[in-house]
This record gives C-alpha cells, sequence and structure tokens, in this order.
C-alpha cells in the first residue's frame, strides 16, 4: 500500500511532514535549513513528543477520515514498532544515496552520497565480464559486482579484489628494493615490487560504499635483561664473532686465559676493573650459593633474594629495551546493507556468497588442504589504478586474509523480509589480515602528500 504524505506543519519553531500507511502513522519527517528532509528515529523522545502533538493528530484525522469530522479520533494509530523501524532504515538509507546539492561560491557545487540510478551497470567498471582464463583449475569467469546498485566509482569507495593464492618463493616477506638479475656483470638494477602471494588474474572485484577508515600501525619492542655473566658471555660470543680475529680453538683459549690473568691479580689493573671484577666474582659467588642452599634444602632461593638480604642490593639486570619484530596489521570493516529492489537484494547476496567462497579453504585430498584466496584493498575514487585516496591509508600490496566475516540478517533484533524473504536490512563486518608486514621501503615509495600505508 501506498505511503500518504501530510503537508509541512510547524511545531515548536520546526516543520514536520507525517507519513501514513493503511491509515496509521508510519513515519516523520523534519525539515533542515537548506530545505531537505529527514527521517526522524522512531526510537527516539523527539519522534514521541511530535507524534503526540494536536498537528500530528489533525493530520492523522485529514488523511484518514478526510472532511468529516464527526468520524475524527482523539489519538493517533502507530504502526507497531517493527514495522516503524524497517520503514525509518529504508528513508535513511534512501536519504543517504540521494545525489544533493550545496552553494559553492555563488554556483550550485554537486555533492555526494551516490549517483542517481544507471540501470544493472557500475559506471567505468565492466560488470559479469566476458573475458575468461584458466588458473590450475577450471575457467573462472571474472565479475564485477557493487553494492548499491547505482555507485558512482568516480566518488569516494572501496574496491575490494578477489585474487588467487600463489607462491613464487619461500620467502614472500620482502619489500620493494633494486635487484640484479644473470648476468650480473651485464646486467643492470632493476626496480622489484613488494613480494606478494596474490596470483596474477582477478577472481572478481567488489565495489562497496566508503567505510569507517582507521589503520594501526605498530613494532615489537620488549625489554632485554642479562646480568653481570650474560654481559660477559655476550661480549666472549660478539668477539669470537669477529671475522677474522678469533678464528680456532687457541685464540679462544687465549682470551679465555687472558680474562684469567686479569682477574687473578691487581698487577697493572686500574680500580675501575679492580671494582669490576671484584663485583663480578660476587655476583658469581651468590649464584653459587643459591644454588646449593636449593639443592641442599629444596627451596627456590634465587641470588637477588640472596644479595638483597644479605647486603640491601640486587644483581644489576642491564634493562633495555630491544626490536623484537614487526607487526602484522589487521582490519575491520562494518557495511549495513538495505535491498531498494529485488535486483539490489540480488547483488548483495553474491556480494556475500563472493567473501564467502574467497575465504573457505580449498579441499584437495584427505591429506592435502589448499590455501583460501586472498583480497586486495584500496580506497579510491576514480577507475584508474592511480586513483587511490591519499587521505586515507593505503593496504599492502601483497594481499590480505579475509580472516573471519559476520553477517547478521536481522540488525535491528528481528526478522523482517520483503515478499521473497530477502532481509530489509542485514549487516556485513569483516576483518582482513595483511600478508606481510609494512616495511620502510614500502613507505618510501607512497606519494609524499599522502599519509602513506
Amino acid at each position: 500500500m501506498a505511503v500518504k504524505k501530510s503537508k509541512l506543519r510547524e511545531i515548536d519553531g520546526s516543520k514536520y511532514s507525517f507519513e501514513f500507511e493503511a491509515n496509521k502513522l508510519i513515519g516523520i519527517k523534519k525539515e533542515g535549513e537548506n530545505g531537505n528532509l529527514s527521517q526522524i528515529n522512531p526510537n527516539t523522545i523527539v519522534f514521541d513528543d511530535i507524534s503526540g502533538s494536536t498537528e500530528a493528530l489533525n493530520e492523522y484525522n485529514i488523511n484518514k477520515h478526510g472532511s468529516n469530522d464527526d468520524a475524527y479520533e482523539d489519538s493517533i494509530e502507530k504502526a507497531d514498532r517493527g514495522q516503524l523501524s524497517t520503514y525509518y532504515n529504508v528513508q535513511a538509507k534512501k536519504e543517504d544515496n540521494k545525489l544533493f546539492v550545496s552553494p559553492a561560491q555563488n554556483n550550485q557545487e554537486r555533492r555526494l552520497a551516490y549517483s542517481t540510478p544507471s540501470g544493472d551497470d557500475v559506471s567505468g567498471y565492466e560488470r559479469d565480464s566476458r573475458k575468461k582464463f584458466r588458473f590450475f583449475g577450471p575457467e573462472i569467469k571474472s565479475k564485477i559486482l557493487a553494492y548499491p546498485l547505482d555507485i558512482n566509482p568516480n566518488q569516494d569507495h572501496m574496491k575490494i579484489v578477489r585474487y588467487r593464492y600463489a607462491r613464487a618463493d619461500i620467502n614472500q616477506s620482502k619489500p620493494p628494493r633494486s635487484e640484479k638479475f644473470f648476468p650480473p656483470l651485464v646486467a643492470p638494477k632493476v626496480n622489484v615490487a613488494g613480494d606478494s602471494v596474490k596470483g596474477s588474474k582477478q577472481l572478481a572485484t567488489i565495489i562497496l560504499p566508503m567505510p569507517k577508515a582507521t589503520d594501526v600501525n605498530g613494532v615489537e619492542w620488549g625489554k632485554s635483561e642479562l646480568t653481570a655473566s650474560g654481559v660477559a658471555a655476550l661480549g666472549l660470543a660478539r668477539g669470537l664473532s669477529l671475522g677474522g680475529r678469533l678464528t680456532g680453538k687457541s685464540d679462544l683459549q687465549r682470551l679465555i686465559d687472558k680474562k684469567a690473568r686479569e682477574s687473578a691479580g691487581p698487577r697493572g689493573l686500574g680500580p675501575d676493573i679492580l671494582g669490576g671484577v671484584a663485583a663480578f666474582t660476587q655476583a658469581q659467588a651468590a649464584n653459587q650459593v643459591t644454588q646449593a642452599a636449593n639443592a641442599a634444602f629444596g627451596t627456590d632461593l634465587d641470588a637477588d633474594t640472596f644479595l638483597a638480604r644479605t647486603g640491601g642490593q640486587v644483581l644489576n639486570p642491564n634493562a633495555e629495551m630491544l626490536f623484537q619484530g614487526p607487526v602484522i596489521r589487521d582490519f575491520s570493516f562494518s557495511f549495513l546493507m538495505i535491498a531498494r529492489s529485488e535486483k539490489e537484494g540480488v547483488e548483495i547476496r553474491k556480494i556475500i556468497r563472493e567473501f564467502k567462497l574467497g575465504m573457505a579453504p580449498k579441499f584437495r585430498n584427505r591429506v592435502f588442504l589448499e590455501t583460501p584466496d586472498v583480497f586486495t584493498l584500496e580506497y579510491k575514487n576514480g577507475k584508474t589504478d592511480k586513483d587511490v585516496l591519499k587521505t586515507a591509508n593505503r593496504f599492502n600490496p601483497g594481499g590480505l586474509a579475509l580472516t573471519t566475516m559476520n553477517v547478521d540478517y536481522a540488525p535491528n533484533g528481528y526478522w523482517s523480509a520483503y515478499r521473497d524473504s530477502q532481509p530489509v536490512a542485514l549487516k556485513i563486518d569483516l576483518n582482513f589480515t595483511e600478508l606481510r608486514p609494512i616495511y620502510e621501503g614500502d613507505q618510501a615509495i607512497t606519494p609524499e602528500d599522502s599519509v602513506g600505508y
């Protein structure tokens, strides 16, 4: 049944329009400063106050009874809470997807949400490409999927491409670099992109509205502690590793003998060295005493406890923070999808299925499973490879894994669907993880006026 809308009525300095379906109040719109009407959430106090006004009651009676004053009622009959929420979600999404106009420097500058519907095609992209290819398996056709159907790729959006997982090397964690190829004396240095596990052919492309964009970059640093014994051992190991200086057992023995002679007596030693040797000897003695006590009495005494209780001191841990490795980044995205037509409902289902196909492991036999497909992600505002946003982070070109996907078919807390059982609204949560770290070489080649990876 068609929705009937009232004229604008002024209430407390603002203007409102009331919407009725089957003679029940189904929605309220408020006029903004720019003249646009925005839907009021039925779960708010504002909606309750406005729907309880005299103006709302008058419009309700006019809609239901027309000029028959004798039939006018004293209260408004509203649609149930589920119908109100469903109608609000649909209308709010339509408002987001309208092309709206705002004044700019004496001209009318077009500003986006999305373009007006343009049929089944996504402007600038080839939908359901006829180009087919083989990649170690059955023939596969590349696809273009988009939500909403009328999304304009010349505006900010997210592009997700699905690829086969492919390994060219046992180590795929390398940044962009210059390499010399065979023969080394003739071949010049060639710039090589960061290693990637994505195959060369696209399996599918998915175009989605711009999500909430965030990125977190990090590296692992951890505390390292070495007692005097550890420092001495580290110094010895470092000395042994110096190429050509200490090469055999005789060199090691000479080094040990030298340390022994230095600790045997004061001849030729300065006060700093004497103090260090004495402290080292005391620390070694504390370790030996605690080990002997633990063996004799079955205790768990350590050298620090012994030294603290007997002399008010502990072993110096020589603590410092040391780099321990990179952190591989995770990204989470949420998309609320509302089907505005039967075709859009079909497209939404195709998108969900495409993600599920890409993240699923491939069964080969009882012994082996094959790696799932991988994805590349880009924030874009155009149709070419150069149209990547500089104002938001980039994603690792080496590929990302879709690790988890959560689809909520009733995000409002109850089932609401069209006659073909397509949910009116559904929410998709996607979690991606980059397959290799971001290195300095990756950051260095991004545009200087961009935020980088």
